[in-house]
């Protein structure tokens, strides 16, 4: 864990307060338990896990609104469905206090890409079969990939926005 020591001297710590406190975290996170710590990270990789599996059901569900719907009704109904879950992944991902950035940037990165390539997939599948069956209902597939992404990813962004802010602090 790392402490923030311009907001601690802010505070009123003196630099051997801050020094001493960062020792002890310190040799705590050296006494860690291996199985804690491997608990510990795959806590944050299921997470991900579990929102990548939330995008892939997301898609399977569009599919009857993708024919039955037209585009701005469908964008209407990607955007809630992705705000919905990046809310519930910011929410859950907040708590993670030993997160760096590496794992907020592969965690935002994937779930971008995923989500834009996943949703344009399944416009495009979709696209087939409304073919079969003789509809004439065009949806852009890319675009609401962004879409859903956007909204997807709105909710995370926030919160390391705020983070970022309050480290600042």
């Amino acid at each position: 864990m790392r402490l923030h020591h311009e907001r601690l001297r802010r505070k009123g710590w003196t630099e051997q307060e801050i020094q001493r406190a960062q020792e002890g975290l310190n040799r705590a996170e050296e006494r860690k338990h291996p199985a804690l710590a491997f608990l510990e990270k795959a806590v944050f990789w299921g997470l991900l896990f579990l929102t990548l599996v939330g995008v892939f059901s997301v898609s399977m569900v569009i599919v009857p609104a993708l024919i039955l719907l037209r585009d701005p009704v469908i964008v209407i109904v990607l955007a809630l469905l992705g705000l919905c879950l990046g809310a519930l992944f910011a929410l859950l991902i907040k708590d993670i206090e030993w997160l760096e950035r590496k794992h907020h940037a592969i965690a935002f990165t994937l779930l971008t890409v995923i989500g834009i390539l996943n949703i344009w997939f399944i416009v495009e599948k979709t696209a087939t079969i409304e073919q079969v069956l003789g509809i004439v209902n065009l949806h852009h597939g890319v675009l609401l990939g962004i879409v859903f992404a956007a909204a997807l990813m709105t909710p995370y962004a926030i919160h390391l926005a705020t983070e970022s802010t309050r480290h600042r602090r």
